[in-house]
């Protein structure tokens, strides 16, 4: 059953302030939603596609063992996202999946379900996830995109129609509706790559072009060139049509890199973020999993409208982490659908980790419930199990809202290395055996299951799959790197990203057997570990501290390149500056080599903050934010200089590097990705080893090049613990860092280098 304006708000308010969101936070978050509850009402109507059981005569029945199996995944993030978050009826939404998702049941979908039922001012949503690709029709100059539906059979001598859905024609269709309030999602490729892997990933692009007929009808509906008069409404695109569209693996199911990054960014912002400012954190979540093989594309005639929010439509709920979506009243447990939590966090996520639910009454006048506490007891996939931490006198109802309240995470959590199919037997032996003496690493099989790297080698003279690519070509795109028989180099083993892109400084260009290389790739391994570990302890959507950062470009022209804010804090955060970023219509955040940049941090609390900056880049250079104190001095004297150097007082806007100079960006970097991380209570350990570190100082001003990032990493884990502990004994443990949202905050930026 819906709630009532006034139920609804009183429920949103209940809800915050028990989660520790202050007064003055409340009224403005309230302020917002009932802004957008005040709107007129319009009908919400969507149609999700997924499929991934093609046909052996729609994909080479040789690749059927690589083929597509996260779209129904990705048509469930989506489904969820609109119920719960976006306020649409389950009976708007229309799914077709695999057997049900032929070309003639997509074509009547979008002519009934949509066009023919949407009026002037009606929200629109179509979504397809699959393979795209590109055919060639006889008698039509260029070649035009297509989606493959489940019965998109290859052409042949004696039935050569092209059974694929081509956009022009899906386009035509949508210029039917009578709304102009239409977003179009397609999360599929369109690049022939004669393969549909790549690396650990898969291809959303069908690996072949094929050619064929239409018949006239349909020839006649095909605009002169492929662009037509455009897009109407809004198009997402997974990637541009010369990039990857591709999907991954996370801990027990499978996803579209662009649906999952998206979904995900969408179930926390506030209804006021413009359309802009999430997709270019999807962008920059996606490029986090996939490297630069995949960039999202945004595009349709409403493109260039800055006012434009996510689906047209602000969210009628407020963000979370997650769903109840079933209660058991005997056994005291309930059902939930974590879609709003990240994945790294979601997949390490350790049993009795802790989530909020805030249970009120819909009654106006009637006594309102008190807060309650879930406690995590398994989860499979985007699912979990939880049970109530205090008994009720009524069950929750399914629909409310969770919030992370205390992240539980291993503390001896490994590396995965992925050994490259492509290695021969006795190289696979030799890789278990010397990576079985690496305490911190765990190996598998590629394809077997989610992996943090692969451990490989360029291919051999002539191979036409899986070369590495190598981001550092003039034009700043992903360049293909094959061995030609000529080339006269001997082949090392090296390490490579999930999407096959070299982990720059591990390939050496002679022979070498695999354990000698193993011991040489030690030192890259403890640097990805501390990546992985780093990125595990972001929370900008779930933390209760009041912070900003603001990333910012000094020269060689003053102005803010991103953004990122607490959102659950007690204190209230002024206006931010997140609208006016400059540049805001570009595709993506890009840096050059000659801009200076410096970051803006600011402590909206009513109490001192202690906060530490850690920073890698592409080539795995690791470094950390020292001040400059003499080694001279004693190791005391230096402890207390770190110490005075990370407070950051109530109120206090802070601009680093500081007054002077501001840092560079790194020459050869591809991309750089920094943390900012901010505590209630000090860093000692991570001080203690910044004192004694003998890292080598950087060109930057205050920046350190680290020898022990793993080591610092894990210091910063405990300090972050130990905060908790103090914040809350219970959490005290040996075996798991406890964090609890109440104390930390991390905020990181990732921006690509353009190269020169």
């Amino acid at each position: 059953m819906g709630l009532g304006r006034r139920s609804f708000l009183q429920r949103l308010s209940l809800a915050l302030a028990t989660l520790g969101v202050g007064e003055a936070t409340v009224s403005r978050w309230a302020g917002q939603y009932q802004a957008a509850l005040a709107q007129p009402t319009p009908r919400k109507l969507a149609l999700l596609i997924g499929i991934d059981q093609y046909s052996h005569q729609a994909i080479d029945p040789a690749l059927q063992e690589v083929a597509l199996r996260g779209t129904i995944t990705d048509v469930e993030l989506q489904r969820e996202l609109l119920i719960y978050r976006f306020g649409f009826q389950p009976d708007n939404i229309l799914t077709l999946t695999n057997a049900g998702a032929t070309r003639q049941r997509l074509l009547e979908a979008v002519e009934g379900h949509l066009v023919q039922q949407a009026r002037s001012g009606d929200l629109v949503l179509l979504h397809f996830s699959g393979y795209g690709g590109q055919v060639q029709i006889e008698g039509v100059p260029g070649l035009r995109r297509s989606l493959v539906p489940v019965d998109g059979v290859l052409p042949t001598e004696e039935d050569p129609e092209v059974r694929d859905l081509l956009e022009d024609e899906l386009r035509g269709l949508l210029r039917s509706l009578k709304t102009t309030q239409v977003t179009t999602l397609i999360d599929a490729g369109y690049r022939d790559l004669g393969q549909v892997r790549w690396g650990t990933l898969r291809v959303r692009s069908r690996p072949i072009l094929p050619t064929g007929t239409v018949s006239e009808d349909r020839l006649a509906a095909l605009p002169d060139d492929e662009l037509g008069r455009g897009w109407p409404g809004l198009l997402l695109r997974a990637a541009a049509p010369d990039r990857l569209a591709l999907e991954g693996d996370w801990s027990g199911f499978s996803a579209g890199a662009f649906t999952y990054a998206l979904t995900q960014t969408l179930w926390e912002t506030l209804p006021s973020t413009s359309l802009q400012v999430v997709f270019n954190r999807v962008q920059e979540q996606v490029q986090r999993w996939t490297g630069p093989d995949q960039l999202p594309e945004l595009t349709g005639k409403r493109r260039a409208e800055t006012n434009l929010i996510p689906y047209h439509l602000p969210p009628l709920r407020p963000g979370a982490d997650g769903i109840i979506t079933g209660v058991n009243a005997e056994s005291g447990t309930v059902s939930l659908w974590m879609g709003g939590l990240a994945a790294g966090v979601l997949e390490h996520l350790q049993p009795n980790s802790r989530l909020l639910m805030a249970a009120v009454s819909d009654t106006p006048g009637e006594p309102r419930k008190a807060i309650t506490e879930l406690i995590v007891q398994s989860r499979t996939g985007l699912t979990a199990a939880a049970k109530l931490g205090a008994e009720l006198a009524d069950p929750p109802e399914a629909g409310l809202s969770v919030y992370e309240q205390v992240r539980l995470l291993p503390r001896h959590l490994d590396l995965i290395v992925a050994l490259d199919p492509s290695l021969e037997r006795i190289e696979r032996v030799d890789a278990t055996s010397a990576f079985s003496g690496i305490p911190f690493v765990s190996f598998i099989l590629a394809g077997e299951q989610p992996a943090d790297c692969l451990f490989g080698r360029l291919p051999k003279p002539g191979a036409a799959t899986l070369t590495a690519a190598l981001p550092n070509s003039a034009s700043g795109q992903p360049m293909v790197l094959t061995e030609s028989p000529d080339q006269g180099l001997e082949r090392s083993y090296g390490l490579f990203a999930p999407n096959r892109t070299l982990v720059p400084g591990t390939l050496i260009a002679r022979g070498e057997a695999v354990k000698t290389a193993v011991n040489r790739l030690t030192p890259h391994l403890q640097s990805l570990l501390a990546m992985k570990l780093l990125r595990l302890i972001t929370n900008p959507y779930s933390s209760q501290l009041a912070v900003r950062v603001s990333l910012e470009s000094t020269y060689p022209q003053e102005r803010l390149l991103s953004q990122w804010e607490t959102l659950r804090s007690p204190s209230f955060l002024p206006q931010a500056r997140q609208a006016k970023l400059t540049g805001i219509e570009t595709a993506s955040l890009q840096v050059a080599h000659d801009d200076r940049l410096r970051y803006c941090v600011s402590n909206f609390m009513d109490q001192a903050l202690f906060m530490a900056l850690v920073s890698f880049d592409s080539r795995g250079q690791f470094m950390a934010l020292v001040p400059d104190v003499p080694d001279s001095r004693p190791l005391e004297e230096r402890q207390i200089a770190l110490a005075e150097s990370a407070l950051l007082a109530p109120g206090q806007t802070r601009a680093l590097p500081g007054q002077a100079e501001d840092w560079g960006v790194p020459a050869v970097a591809s991309w750089v990705e920094t943390f900012l991380v901010f505590s209630r209570t000090p860093f000692h350990k991570t001080w203690d080893l910044l004192a004694q570190e003998d890292g080598e100082v950087s060109q930057q001003r205050g920046l350190h090049k680290l020898n022990q990032p793993l080591k610092l990493t894990r210091a910063l884990l405990a300090d972050l613990h130990d905060g908790a502990v103090a914040y809350d004994p219970t959490l005290a443990s040996t075996d798991q860092y406890s964090l609890h949202s109440a104390t930390w905050a991390t905020l990181s930026f990732r921006y690509p280098v353009l190269l020169q």
